[in-house]
């Protein structure tokens, strides 16, 4: 039932599927990645239930997920912008409960969802689910081999959008589907791990809305623009440490009236891959730094 209520409230705010040049409209439509107009309910979104463990946070400076332990051999290290590398991290998600929502912990609440431009016979696993059926849940995908400790991650995958492309993300605080902010003040910026799978490019975009770029905060409504950052993935694991400071706007839809993210009032995270024939996208340990 929390999962219903959770669909049913999250499908008022996508903006249908029909239109890619409104993409990244509404309260988790945040913005236009890699190319174009993205976000998350342009094309709907995926959530069901799902066991929360609300007992696992971590503060490390290495993306695994036990805090104790250092990242292995064949995984790297990655910086963009400014961002030099976490010092301490507070886990949003380290997917190693293998379902679809993100650790409770800190006042967070939310739910791991896909979403996509609707190209016409295009593929996208997990699919989404603008009716909010939870027919077919966000799932973590099992690692082989695993990461260090970790043996789960967030994955999307599929071909075929030739207008702004695919992605997948999450709210930080939706408890029974009502979305509101999350104050990250306190923290400087992002870090996850990420990898691409064979064919599916070089890049993908992390994109983070707050009150002028989401629908939610009332200043934005068919063209809500995200905060975001496009960064080089290859097919091996690395880690990526990203400021809020670098964070920068699409530039394609509204402008939000300042130019940096207002960090004590964010609503949604997500990854985007532009247009291609095909993607398949993995993050891990995704966390707030300092």
């Amino acid at each position: 039932m929390k999962t219903r209520i959770f669909l049913r409230a999250f499908n008022l705010t996508v903006c249908g599927l029909a239109v890619a040049a409104f993409a990244a409209c509404g309260g988790d439509d945040d913005g236009g990645g890699s190319g174009g107009a993205g976000g998350a309910g342009s094309a709907g979104s995926t959530t069901s239930s799902g066991s929360v463990d609300p007992s696992t946070t971590t503060a490390a400076s290495t993306g695994a997920t036990d805090p104790t332990t250092t990242s292995t051999a064949a995984s790297t290290s990655a910086s963009t912008g400014s961002g030099a590398g976490p010092q301490t991290i507070e886990m949003i998600d380290d997917m190693e409960d293998n379902d679809n929502a993100i650790l409770a912990k800190g006042g967070r609440v939310g739910y791991w969802y896909t979403f996509n431009d609707a190209t016409e016979g295009a593929t996208q696993t997990p699919p989404p689910d603008p009716e909010g059926t939870g027919e077919e849940p966000f799932t973590m995908t099992a690692l082989e081999p695993a990461r260090g400790p970790s043996t789960y991650a967030a994955r999307s995958w599929g071909t075929g959008f030739t207008e702004w492309g695919a992605g997948f993300g999450f709210d930080l605080n939706s408890p029974e589907g009502v979305k509101a902010s999350y104050d990250a003040s306190a923290y400087t910026g992002i870090t996850f791990w990420a990898k691409l799978g064979p064919g599916s490019g070089t890049s993908a975009t992390v994109m983070i809305s707050d009150p002028g770029t989401d629908r939610a905060g009332g200043a934005c409504s068919d063209k809500c623009d995200a905060w975001q950052k496009t960064f080089a993935a290859t097919e091996e694991w690395q880690q990526f440490t990203i400021p809020f400071a670098d964070l920068k706007q699409g530039g394609w839809g509204d402008p939000a009236g300042t130019d940096q993210i207002d960090a004590s009032k964010l609503y949604s995270l997500q990854f985007q891959i532009g247009k291609a024939p095909q993607f398949d996208l993995y993050i891990d340990d995704l966390g707030f730094y300092n």
